[in-house]
């Protein structure tokens, strides 16, 4: 009798330091998951920080198993967007395209301005598609989806929009895409002007002609054409935000006479 209860002794004292080990485990585990979710916390806050026009967002990804995954995507989102955002400063500061109405650059480019019909549908075309992929990244959906549902637990995919998706993330996502879509109209508006200028220059060739750093035209109505479209030019222009596209001082001189 005496015997069978040592053996039930030792059984409870198996079960009790089986039942220590494995809460030793769970407890390192979630201590473990907590490191992770710090490490993970401070890097997209180190990113969120970041100059997007600017600073370099190499990836070097510090956390591990769901949360690297988690991370890396995250990561890659954020340099997506910067990478788009350097193209379109990169473009809307060519001096190609900042020159492309100066009157030096009309002389030499007259009468069918074809490399200045080159340098608007190049810039055009760079600076709309980055436009347009950053509003597409912006949109919420997109944003949700960076991470695969079917890769990761229910509490890591929650952890993610806990750290991407609040509240004030989904109002300034919506802002975002709102604004990109503005300037994306601002400037389709901007070079199209542009052109109704080259145009105007190359249907008059003979018509014009530049002295002493001025432009001048034969006859008050394409004076007054050329003026008209200038300051339509300079409006647009000016009504982009400073921090909506790179502020450039242009080169392009209004007529004179």
């Amino acid at each position: 009798m005496k015997k069978k209860g040592k053996i039930v002794k030792k059984i409870f004292i198996v079960l009790g330091i089986l039942l220590l080990i494995l809460a030793g485990i769970i407890v390192y585990f979630v201590v473990q998951d907590l490191k992770q979710e710090d490490i993970l916390k401070q890097e997209i806050i180190n990113y969120s920080n970041m100059d997007l026009a600017n600073d370099d967002y190499s990836i070097y990804i510090k956390t591990k198993g769901n949360y690297g995954y988690i991370e890396e995507a995250i990561k890659k989102y954020y340099k997506e967007l910067s990478d788009n955002v350097k193209i379109i400063n990169y473009y809307l500061d060519d001096e190609e395209l900042s020159n492309v109405l100066s009157l030096d650059n009309s002389e030499k480019d007259r009468p069918a301005f074809i490399k200045s019909y080159a340098v608007i549908q190049k810039d055009r075309s760079k600076v709309t598609k980055a436009i347009e992929r950053i509003s597409y990244l912006c949109d919420e959906e997109n944003v949700r989806n960076l991470v695969d549902k079917e890769k990761i637990d229910d509490y890591s995919y929650e952890f993610y929009e806990k750290i991407m998706l609040t509240e004030k993330d989904i109002k300034d996502l919506k802002d975002t895409k709102e604004k990109m879509d503005k300037i994306s109209k601002d400037l389709n508006l901007f070079f199209d002007k542009v052109i109704e200028i080259l145009d105007l220059l190359k249907n008059n060739d003979d018509k014009w002609s530049s002295e002493g750093g001025k432009l001048y035209f034969e006859g008050e109505d394409l004076v007054n054409k050329y003026n008209t479209l200038y300051k339509e030019l300079v409006d647009i222009a000016a009504s982009f935000d400073d921090s909506d596209i790179s502020n450039k001082k242009s080169n392009n001189e209004s007529v004179v006479a």
